[in-house]
């Protein structure tokens, strides 16, 4: 899945679609943000944002759902490196090519 719009949308489509995945902000393309970096889930990034950085929800932006990357780009930024990493089914591959693989949480806590 590929979607380039505002990263509002992006993110709207993020959580109608996977809402059980969470994003990190990659702070070496944005730079710090004042607030943590990691573990959100895109309805949250998206009410932190319009809190703190609301210019940031109308930037362009590229959202890459696939076998490769799952990732959002900011496209005035940089569309080599993204701005966000979405883990996907307890993945998250970063621009290096290094997949990380993250525990996953049982949800009946077995």
């Amino acid at each position: 899945m590929q979607l380039t719009e505002r990263l509002q949308i992006c993110l709207l489509a993020l959580a109608h679609r996977h809402p059980q995945q969470t994003i990190d902000l990659d702070e070496g393309v944005l730079g710090p943000q004042g607030f943590r970096a990691t573990g959100w889930t895109a309805l949250d990034l998206i009410d932190q944002l319009q809190k703190i950085r609301p210019d940031l929800l109308e930037a362009q932006a590229r959202l890459v759902l696939d076998a490769q990357q799952c990732s959002i780009y900011l496209i005035d930024v940089s569309e080599e490196l993204p701005a966000f990493h979405i883990h996907c089914r307890g993945r998250v591959l970063f621009p290096t090519g290094e997949v990380v693989t993250l525990p996953v949480e049982d949800p009946v806590g077995s």
